[in-house]
């Protein structure tokens, strides 16, 4: 049985954000050509981040793991801010609630999460 390190869990975390960001590179042309809408572009633009912050990751980057924790929390707090405005705005369009709003808040929380624990004493202890 192997042990949970704190390098496995910031390749997981890498992956994931590697991943997000590249479906998210593979939405881009979809909102510049057929939605065009300038909000989702910015939306896909931003979430891209995450697939160089991932690469970065993988290849050792020591500042990459800093990187990621600021990439994520900014995450959480656009996902907060974009909650509480839709809770906020009150007009007929907004009346039903995505649960996409759900799942944008608890990726960067479960993410954050995973880097937090990766620094914390139990794993500076290892060899």
């Amino acid at each position: 049985m192997s042990k949970i390190s704190a390098q496995s869990i910031q390749m997981f975390v890498a992956g994931a954000l590697a991943v997000i960001g590249f479906h998210s590179l593979l939405n881009i042309p979809y909102d510049l050509f057929i939605a065009k809408n300038t909000v989702l572009i910015i939306d896909s633009l931003f979430t891209c981040v995450g697939l160089l912050i991932g690469i970065a990751m993988f290849v050792g980057s020591s500042k990459a793991v800093l990187w990621a924790q600021i990439y994520l929390l900014l995450g959480l707090l656009c996902a907060l801010a974009v909650i509480f405005l839709y809770f906020v705005h009150i007009s007929p369009q907004a009346s039903q609630f995505s649960w996409r709003f759900i799942s944008d808040l608890l990726t960067p929380i479960i993410l954050l999460a995973l880097l937090m624990w990766s620094h914390s004493k139990r794993f500076q202890d290892a060899p």
